[in-house]
């Protein structure tokens, strides 16, 4: 089953719950008054589509059935996530007993059944949510997987394994429609590079998270990298953001703590209180550049950072010698402030796209 066409399915249903709730609401007001044939046809019509809908999409038709199917879901994943666990503890029980020319052939088969049943599970048109819970299972068997041969043939350590982890994530994510697979993916693109320029600097590759600022430059490419795309595919574009920003935002955040100045000359406070600054003006970009697109997701990762960022450049400046209770006044006020600030962004943001 498309999984776009059973989002798109499941919105509809909902718009018609609204439009049926709103039609109420002008029907009691006098607003609008149909007749008992307009009425019954119009009540006649959107009963079988909401029935096509169910039949054809499996989507949630009431608000009921939308918490069943949520508890459905949860009691799915904590099962699916028991057995996948029993799976794992199995194998590393009886792994010493097993001849070693079993080792590869049993660790590669583990990924491919997952991946296999999720291909299956989509083509047989079964909720999309469980086909996304199959090839996340999948897509971490397979991480283990290489993790494992590795351990097994004695490989020397190698950042190269999280470039093949990231291409499974996106492979997938675009397969079935999956964002957080994307986002996974997303992520360890950019470990994968970060851990790639450490080593080339002549560092052990494992300290890229210490040495996050070599994190930036692909963080940078993963948030630009919607303009070169033909469509937003299953809304990925706002993922494609949201993921950059973070880890650009959150390297700046490693970078304001850790004292490495990367070669540049300063002291470790004023290059702290620089990548602070940074901070905070990245967060502010973000926050503008999300309202301007009406992305939900960057806007509030730009929010997040920028307050993170706001309260430790506040707490260096104020909390040594100022009263505490004065402090957190301030605090408050501040984000009072912020409010006000953010609310005419939003309505001036409205009134031009009304325009």
């Amino acid at each position: 089953m498309d999984t776009t066409a059973q989002h798109d399915a499941q919105q509809r249903a909902d718009r018609i719950a609204v439009f049926k709730a709103e039609l109420a609401l002008l029907e009691r007001d006098q607003v609008l008054v149909l007749t008992e044939q307009q009425r019954s046809s119009l009540d006649e019509h959107l009963s079988q589509l909401l029935d096509e809908l169910a039949k054809q999409f499996g989507v949630d038709v009431s608000e009921s059935a939308r918490r069943l199917s949520w508890v459905i879901r949860i009691a799915t994943l904590l099962g699916g996530a028991a057995l996948f666990a029993s799976v794992v503890l199995f194998l590393h029980r009886i792994w010493g007993s097993l001849p070693e020319s079993a080792h590869t052939p049993l660790l590669a088969a583990f990924p491919v059944i997952l991946l296999v049943s999720a291909e299956v599970s989509c083509r047989a048109g079964v909720h999309a949510y469980y086909t996304a819970l199959l090839a996340l299972a999948g897509t971490i068997a397979f991480m283990m997987e290489l993790s494992t041969l590795g351990t097994v043939h004695n490989m020397s350590s190698s950042p190269n394994a999280m470039l093949a982890w990231s291409a499974v994530a996106v492979l997938l994510a675009y397969a079935y429609g999956i964002r957080l697979l994307l986002a996974v993916g997303a992520v360890l693109f950019c470990a994968f590079s970060g851990a790639l320029w450490v080593s080339i600097a002549g560092s052990d590759w494992g300290n890229f998270p210490e040495r996050a600022g070599y994190i930036i430059p692909s963080a940078a490419a993963v948030y630009l990298i919607p303009p070169l795309l033909k469509r937003d595919h299953h809304k990925f574009n706002e993922v494609y953001r949201a993921c950059g920003a973070a880890l650009a935002l959150g390297s700046l955040f490693i970078m304001s703590q850790v004292g490495y100045s990367y070669g540049t000359g300063l002291s470790t406070r004023a290059f702290e209180f620089a990548c602070q600054l940074a901070g905070l003006g990245l967060s502010a970009a973000v926050v503008l550049h999300g309202l301007r697109l009406a992305q939900r997701f960057v806007v509030n990762t730009g929010a997040i950072g920028f307050v993170v960022f706001l309260f430790v450049r506040l707490h260096a400046w104020w909390w040594d010698w100022m009263p505490k209770y004065v402090f957190f006044l301030l605090l408050g006020l501040i984000a009072i402030a912020l409010l006000l600030v953010f609310r005419r962004m939003r309505a001036n943001l409205a009134g031009r796209n009304a325009q």
